[in-house]
């Protein structure tokens, strides 16, 4: 039995990961903990319970304690203020227990979520980046739209989920964003059409294992349909990009068609993807590859074989029959999930092949 906590799993990246686990033919005991007892992946894991927020002071000595109460193997997370307070703490972390975390350095990480140090960096690496000026810099914003012309697309240094996202259409647009503070001006790469995600896998030695290049649609900047395709000049960018930046483990890169049909990447998530699960379900397996890696010690190559196919989001409900909720609320854990009537409702198919992971 290997004993995983996930964090974070009231957000859609860390829900994926648990998903993922659920595929993965391991036998797995699933902590999850998150901030609210209103957080749906509480109630999707074997046992769970409230955390701190990852920038209180004692998280860590409540991880650490939570690890060593539960003897957690390893810890998964898609939320980046966790990963980010773990791998900053990362000594203490190894000190306090026998737990791993993998993720990549704390440097690669502040690289990753800030949207101007992510284009300087594609730059200086000697990769396709979009034509960039950091703000406020009114000389610079008015070069920048001579030179792409409109529109432009202004970003908070970092933001996420497309919280802030400005497009400039015209120079009066222009004049009010290049006074505005934390942000990056971009040029608009191609269209919503031109959108592609890509997930890429490093194991422990550093070694690229496999890329995954999924055509995507968003909606509020969450993928709602993919199609995993088979792009030669995206593929050889991601990874170009992924072996000079060398992450520990996963990473996600955002890339879009440049009007002359270039791949460029605009952003990085190092970590998880929210198109974790999608990319199991297709035979790409990075979490599955994480914990045979590094819990087991067994050769990941079988978890990385890409199908071709498309995935579709969709809502859906959970319930709960009983006082799950309310003994979450009160005690702040539940240590036996399987002891309410807890389901969710699932679409009823004509038909259901077996999943090819």
């Amino acid at each position: 039995m290997i004993n995983v906590l996930v964090l974070g799993v009231g957000g859609n990246v860390s829900q994926g990961i648990l998903k993922a686990l659920r595929r993965a033919d391991l036998d797995l005991h699933i902590v999850g903990a998150c901030i609210s007892h209103l957080s749906t992946g509480l109630y999707m894991c074997d046992e769970a319970c409230i955390s701190p927020y990852a920038n209180e002071d004692g998280f860590m000595k409540w991880l650490i304690g939570l690890c060593n109460e539960k003897k957690i193997d390893i810890v998964l997370t898609g939320v980046e203020e966790n990963i980010r307070r773990i791998a900053r703490d990362i000594d203490e972390f190894r000190a306090g227990t026998k737990a791993v975390f993998v993720s990549s350095t704390y440097e690669q990480l502040l690289i990753g979520q800030d949207k101007l140090a992510t284009c300087r960096w594609l730059k200086e690496n000697g990769c396709n980046y979009p034509d960039f000026v950091e703000l406020p810099d009114r000389e610079g914003a008015f070069r920048l739209a001579e030179k792409s012309g409109y529109p432009l697309i202004a970003k908070p240094v970092s933001g996420k989920s497309a919280q802030g996202l400005l497009f400039i259409r015209d120079e009066e647009e222009l004049s009010a964003a290049a006074e505005l503070e934390g942000y990056v001006l971009q040029e608009c790469l191609g269209t919503d059409k031109d959108e592609y995600t890509v997930g890429c896998y490093c194991n422990k030695e550093g070694q690229l294992m496999d890329v995954i290049v999924m055509h995507r649609d968003l909606k509020h900047g969450t993928t709602v349909h993919a199609r995993v395709v088979d792009n030669a000049a995206i593929r050889a960018e991601a990874e170009k990009i992924c072996r000079a930046y060398r992450p520990g483990g996963p990473m996600n890169i955002q890339m879009r068609l440049d009007k002359n049909g270039r791949p460029v990447c605009f952003e990085m998530n190092v970590r998880f993807s929210g198109t974790t699960a999608m990319r199991a379900n297709f035979g790409f397996r990075d979490v599955e590859a994480m914990i045979r890696e590094y819990i087991l010690g067994q050769d990941i190559k079988e978890c990385f074989h890409v199908r071709y196919g498309e995935a579709f989001r969709y809502d859906n409900e959970m319930y709960i029959f009983g006082d799950a909720v309310e003994d979450m609320s009160a005690e702040h854990k539940i240590e036996d999930m399987s002891a309410y009537n807890i389901y969710t409702e699932n679409c009823i198919c004509a038909s259901d092949p077996e999943i090819g992971i």
